[in-house]
């Protein structure tokens, strides 16, 4: 295996999102594949072209700009215009999405690929499972729920681990000094903009807890493309953090809060990097009752919720008690590091080997 085609739903879009989890991932594994010696093109429009550049750095990364919608059959084509004479060792998805199926069908077409490798950070839809069934695809799916799809239609899944990408970044904090903090830090990360990430969950079991506790704790909430304004000075809110200021602010924190929730029977939280980035910042977690997040606690990582009113007995449980969010803290950084560091040369691997 040497010359590796990357796709990504993200990256054919004209407009340019908030860079977080998925994307993250997909920028970061590029670069490794590229470090590692493959040939790496990426097809991509021109607004996410410049991103790619900037995270992947002297990396040589081939970087095709597509100024054309292509998430459909004419668009498809176009793209495939800009490699019609190429042949790929691998055509490697960043994820699944139906405005990918005219460029798998006509790189099939072409005889362009000879093989697949799926990273599934979602459920797929019925047409994008008939697109690749017959193709020679392996499938890394992020979670058990996600690859009970694949495995009832037949799909080869990989052994490889899904995890965190530059999780060196991610350390905790030196111990305490003999001047304690004034506050406990409570956090909760991630695009929070999105209402089913569950900061207004966070809000109201905070405010929930009785007042001597609450008047020494404090919520930061991180972050927002539009900060929202709270009554000073428990709440924090934050705009976007970037992924490389995260380590630093994570260990500034006592615990995570993670109040994600599905909607309409929708698995909306499919993993969680911010959970195992706190995990591995050695924080304490409280999750949301959702098997995503309570799986990553199983080992005495956190506490689990299930309402308002058990998120605020937490919050206050853990406030309490140091030694016990220390334990936790320390037992959730050792779950990470053996569960959910991503290893790019043990993917390459068991691709090279199948």
């Amino acid at each position: 295996m040497k010359d590796i085609l990357f796709l990504d739903k993200i990256f054919l879009e004209h407009k340019l999102k908030l860079i977080c989890g998925v994307e993250i991932f997909n920028l970061c594994l590029i670069k490794d594949l590229a470090s590692l010696g493959y040939q790496v093109t990426v097809l991509a429009h021109s607004v996410w072209s410049r991103v790619i550049k900037t995270w992947v750095g002297n990396e040589p990364v081939e970087i095709i700009d597509l100024p054309w919608n292509v998430s459909n059959m004419p668009g498809g084509l176009l793209a495939l215009r800009k490699i019609r004479t190429r042949c790929f060792d691998l055509l490697l998805l960043g994820n699944t999405g139906n405005s990918l199926i005219p460029i798998i069908f006509f790189l099939q077409w072409m005889n362009a690929i000879r093989r697949i490798v799926l990273i599934a950070h979602r459920k797929p839809k019925a047409g994008f499972i008939r697109t690749l069934k017959h193709l020679r695809t392996a499938v890394l799916p992020v979670n058990k729920n996600i690859a009970t799809c694949f495995t009832h239609n037949n799909f080869q899944l990989m052994k490889t681990g899904y995890g965190i990408v530059q999780s060196d970044q991610f350390y905790p904090a030196l111990q305490a000094s003999d001047n304690p903090k004034p506050w406990i830090d409570f956090c909760v990360v991630g695009h929070l903009d999105r209402k089913w990430k569950g900061a207004d969950t966070a809000e109201a079991a905070f405010w929930a807890l009785p007042d001597d506790v609450r008047k020494n704790c404090r919520l930061h909430l991180a972050g927002f493309s539009h900060v929202k304004a709270f009554p000073p000075p428990n709440i924090i809110p934050y705009g976007w953090v970037p992924f490389q200021q995260m380590g630093n602010l994570l260990r500034t924190m006592d615990v995570m809060l993670v109040p994600s929730r599905d909607e309409n029977n929708v698995m909306r939280e499919t993993f969680s990097q911010s959970a195992v980035q706190g995990m591995l910042t050695g924080l304490p977690l409280i999750v949301n009752n959702i098997p995503v997040l309570t799986e990553k606690i199983d080992t005495g990582g956190g506490l689990v919720f299930d309402d308002v009113d058990g998120l605020t007995n937490a919050m206050r449980r853990l406030a309490d008690d140091p030694q016990l969010r220390r334990k936790m803290g320390e037992q959730g950084r050792q779950t990470a590091l053996e569960r959910y560091i991503w290893n790019t040369q043990n993917f390459v691997d068991e691709i090279r080997n199948q």
